[in-house]
């Protein structure tokens, strides 16, 4: 019997659910003004993490055997800038309630917190812009899941995923439907769900990386397909390692992707 691996079943599922939902657009934004920046990192009722400035390891943890090609080689990068990341991924609440008009969401999106899904990449970045943020480089993506932790495995470390609400390990993976936001522990930078739930959009564009330290990458400057990371609802383990990516034509929309703001520190 053939066997697809789960990185291959994943790729196919994405691109299955885009040609199915290609074409949908974003039927209306508007622009909102920042407010106030309060002692909790709030502005317009969404959370951010302050996440530090500093160096890591990106990329295949070593012994590591699920690693594909494009996880390699690991690299040095250092993020030389602190910046705001939100704590978790934007919701349908979040999106509705900033001016955007979503698209028909998947039949468990029932409610205001969960993550909204059927986004292109163009409509995420628009939503950031209109928060006066940005989507986050697929380095600042990275740092952040990893939390100043080098060499693990997922956002927690090394212990597998469970799908129990609360856990340190825990995760919505393996599953039919995304599960509302914040509902498992966060990592050591305070932020939720970089692992599962949905696949986040971040800004490059995929492509292999360098033997070579970096720093404040962005990725090329042109190419054809962005790159999801953390892993979805659907997905095995080995797809919500902190390494694990996944290219995502930007205008593809699917049932579980999803993404959240980074926006610069003030």
């Amino acid at each position: 019997m053939l066997r697809v691996s789960a990185r291959q079943w994943t790729r196919v599922v994405l691109g299955l659910v885009g040609l199915v939902c290609a074409g949908v657009g974003l039927l209306a934004s508007a622009a909102v003004k920042e407010q106030q920046r309060g002692g909790s990192a709030r502005v317009a009722g969404i959370a951010w993490a302050a996440i530090p400035a500093g160096t890591f390891q990106m990329g295949c943890v070593p012994g590591d055997p699920r690693c594909a090609a494009d996880e390699k080689p690991r690299h040095a990068v250092t993020i030389s800038r602190p910046f705001d990341l939100m704590t978790t991924e934007v919701t349908l609440g979040m999106f509705k309630s900033h001016g955007f008009t979503p698209e028909p969401q998947p039949p468990w999106s029932r409610s205001d917190d969960q993550p909204i899904v059927i986004v292109t990449w163009d409509e995420a970045v628009e939503f950031c812009k209109g928060l006066g943020g940005r989507l986050p480089t697929e380095a600042e993506w990275e740092h952040a899941a990893r939390a100043g932790k080098d060499g693990m495995l997922y956002p927690w470390g090394d212990k597998a995923p469970t799908d129990v609400a609360g856990a340190e390990n825990g995760a919505a993976f393996e599953g039919d439907a995304a599960q509302p936001v914040g509902q498992y522990a966060p990592n050591a930078f305070g932020v939720h769900d970089m692992a599962g739930n949905v696949w986040e959009w971040v800004s490059d564009w995929a492509g292999v990386y360098q033997d070579a330290p970096a720093t404040d990458p962005a990725g090329r400057p042109s190419g054809v397909v962005r790159l999801v990371r953390g892993g979805s609802y659907g997905d095995d383990p080995s797809n919500l390692r902190v390494s694990n990516r996944t290219p995502n034509a930007p205008d593809r929309v699917n049932l579980n992707v999803g993404f959240r703001c980074a926006r610069d520190t003030r």
